[in-house]
């Protein structure tokens, strides 16, 4: 066992979905820390000399990510630059929260810790690039890929899942949900639990952290509405029926070797019986 002090740990993007389960050490707002400000991130890191950086901050939009090539450059690039340069001066292990988009997409079945990435979006490229950085400048960091996540309950979830609940909680009846696109549904609080047993255990290296199983858009939907809205009905559709949809990489799975989650179903129902049906 690596002895950790948690309240050491300095975790950046603790306000966004996957942080609100971070209830340890220093988690300052980005007004506090903005990580494209590399003076004000190496001033911060060197007076509070964290043990750990867990840097969750990232530009997430994907479909703007595309649009504004700089806007996700300057966050997911140049800041996780800032924060792992920072991370080295003061000697501190950095846990960078990475995606399955660094991938390109199209194996069949789930990608694996030792698959090379080969990314093909404007995201992807970045949060790869991001990966380098980190591998090449702090000698002791975890990258923690993972994929599909929910959490946040309803202040914070926006992706995916929490936008059907909150249709089906507006009365509509019926649902779609893509039947041909693959991934890993992830619980952030799993993923962030599983960073700490890491950490604990004093792991260094990459890391595919999933909740186990496969699922497309229609089962994750499906098992939404059967769980929270018995009388709704999910329509399952393939890529040809949203506008754009055709660029999305068919796989976006994960598995680890190294790593393993409960079923994802088990978790996601956890999710909504203690942050939605309350």
């Amino acid at each position: 066992m690596n002895l950790i002090d948690f309240e050491k740990v300095l975790t950046i993007g603790a306000g966004g979905q996957v942080g609100s389960y971070v209830d340890f050490g220093l988690r300052p707002d980005s007004k506090t820390l903005d990580i494209t400000n590399e003076l004000q991130v190496e001033q911060y890191i060197q007076e509070h000399k964290p043990q750990v950086i867990i840097h969750l901050a990232a530009a997430a939009d994907m479909a703007r990510a595309e649009r504004e090539p700089q806007y996700v450059y300057d966050i997911n690039v140049r800041g996780t630059y800032n924060v792992a340069r920072a991370a080295r001066k003061v000697g501190a292990i950095m846990v960078y929260a990475s995606s399955s988009r660094v991938f390109k997409g199209d194996k069949n079945g789930p990608y694996t810790e030792t698959d090379t990435p080969e990314p093909e979006t404007q995201y992807g490229q970045t949060k790869h690039i991001g990966e380098l950085i980190v591998s090449q400048l702090v000698p002791r960091y975890i990258i923690a890929r993972t994929a599909w996540v929910f959490g946040g309950g309803p202040e914070r979830d926006n992706k995916f899942y929490g936008r059907v609940i909150k249709q089906l909680q507006s009365g509509k009846s019926e649902v779609v949900a893509l039947n041909d696109v693959y991934g890993s549904p992830t619980y952030g609080k799993d993923y962030i639990q599983t960073i700490k047993t890491l950490l604990e255990e004093g792991r260094v290296g990459t890391y595919h952290i999933a909740n186990a199983g496969v699922a497309t858009r229609y089962d994750i939907a499906q098992v939404l509405a059967t769980t929270m809205f018995p009388d709704a009905t999910v329509q399952a559709v393939d890529r040809t029926y949203f506008p754009g949809a055709t660029s999305l990489p068919a796989n976006e799975s994960i598995v680890s070797a190294n790593c393993t989650l409960r079923d994802w179903r088990e978790a996601l129902a956890e999710y909504i019986e203690e942050e939605w049906m309350v």
